[in-house]
């Protein structure tokens, strides 16, 4: 499969069930594909949020959160196993990897633990119990400005792609001078062009493309159309670090 169906959610529960179907009908090849192809999209969508939790949380002393997040990548999605018990709980699969993380992290941490406990002539047993690692709210919310960020990014491309086929490139142009960069409309209307009388509302068109796209992303993501209204102002306040 080259495309994406309906949704994110919609296109890995494919691949999954493809790809179980292949390893039971003994076909190695497209029981592979499916792998590397979950592999590819899951990483590329979720590498930097993970890395922005690790950097986020007490245990980035533990190593470089690149090297962290690449290991627990290449434990986790060697096989279909780990998403085909996604697939049954339902929950977001960025909130499962998330929280795969954190487990990933925990399991680290008592490796040390009994490490030193050895080392220090201490009964391993002893030294396995540390409640304060079993949640880091400022870990949570790095992450959670990380895929909110590349969401609105994505969406955004979406939108100059849309506004520049369309003819309409001047519009997105003067929606990041002024929303992005900060400066006035007028300035804006100047640089591209355009009379001052028609920059505002230039600016505004392009803003309701822009959350028109990021609408649809979040519901690639799996959020119910009844929740994307909150799910789009949660990603806005995120982005911005709110």
């Amino acid at each position: 499969v080259d495309h994406f169906p309906s949704t994110h959610r919609t296109w890995l529960m494919t691949q999954i069930d493809g790809g179980l179907d292949a390893q039971q009908t003994g076909d190695d090849s497209a029981h592979s594909a499916a792998i590397r192809a979950i592999s590819h999209h899951v990483m590329d969508r979720y590498r930097a949020p993970l890395c922005a939790y690790v950097r986020g949380s007490r245990w980035k002393s533990f190593g470089d959160a690149d090297d962290l997040v690449a290991g627990f990548f290449a434990r986790r999605l060697d096989s279909l196993a780990y998403l085909q018990r996604w697939k049954d709980v339902g929950v977001p699969l960025r909130r499962w990897l998330m929280n795969g993380m954190l487990l990933e992290l925990r399991t680290l941490a008592r490796d040390q633990r009994r490490q030193s406990a050895r080392e220090n002539s201490v009964d391993p047993e002893h030294a396995t119990s540390d409640p304060e690692l079993s949640h880091d709210p400022q870990a949570e919310r790095a992450f959670d400005r990380a895929w909110a960020r590349g969401v609105l990014a994505d969406a955004a491309a979406r939108t100059a792609e849309e506004l520049t086929s369309e003819g309409r490139e001047t519009s997105w142009r003067i929606f990041e001078r002024h929303i992005l960069d900060g400066i006035d409309y007028s300035t804006a209307a100047q640089e591209v062009g355009v009379p001052a009388s028609e920059a505002r509302a230039m600016s505004r068109m392009a803003a309701y493309r822009l959350k028109r796209a990021l609408r649809a992303v979040l519901e690639e993501e799996g959020i119910a159309e009844a929740d994307l209204d909150r799910a789009v102002e949660d990603v806005y306040a995120a982005a911005l670090g709110n």
